[in-house]
């Protein structure tokens, strides 16, 4: 077909740092906005940069080093989307280049189609894992019960 391959001999860190990238889909899927919108707004990245700083604390407390998946350290992240608009958009420009205008999480498509989303296998997760470690997640739990909450209205 044409499409580019990339093997990983680390499955492990490959997938945790694929579940860090997909923290973004309940926050895109609750704003019910598209996701370059979403990304520049602050107060969303705020949300996304709590989220992704629990998650990062969980996976350090448990000996987890995901691999990075995008140009910023993941250790950088919450930091980068912390920033004022003025400063993220210049720090993101080749990525926000990269989105397309129109785009929005797989979540916020089930969401809108009344499906169970994979909130459980994301944030959940990290809720787990933070249990299992004494890591506290308010942020990730109080997203997923948002979640579920508009699951349940369908």
């Amino acid at each position: 077909s044409g499409l580019p391959i990339r093997l990983h001999h680390d499955m492990e860190r490959m997938m945790w740092g694929k579940l860090l990238t997909n923290l973004n889909n309940p926050v895109n899927a609750l704003a019910g906005v598209p996701l370059l919108e979403e990304l520049n707004d602050r107060h969303y990245r705020l949300c996304l940069s709590l989220i992704h700083s629990e998650a990062m604390r969980t996976l350090c407390a448990a000996g987890i080093k995901p691999m990075q998946r995008g140009k910023v350290p993941n250790s950088l992240v919450p930091f980068v989307l912390s920033l004022p608009n003025f400063l993220f958009v210049r720090a993101a420009s080749s990525t926000l280049k990269e989105i397309d205008p129109r785009a929005r999480s797989s979540m916020w498509e089930d969401l809108t189609k009344g499906r169970t989303t994979e909130v459980d296998f994301i944030n959940g997760e990290l809720i787990k894992l933070g249990r299992r470690y004494g890591v506290l997640t308010p942020a990730n739990d109080r997203i997923v019960e948002l979640v579920k909450a508009a699951e349940k209205l369908g």
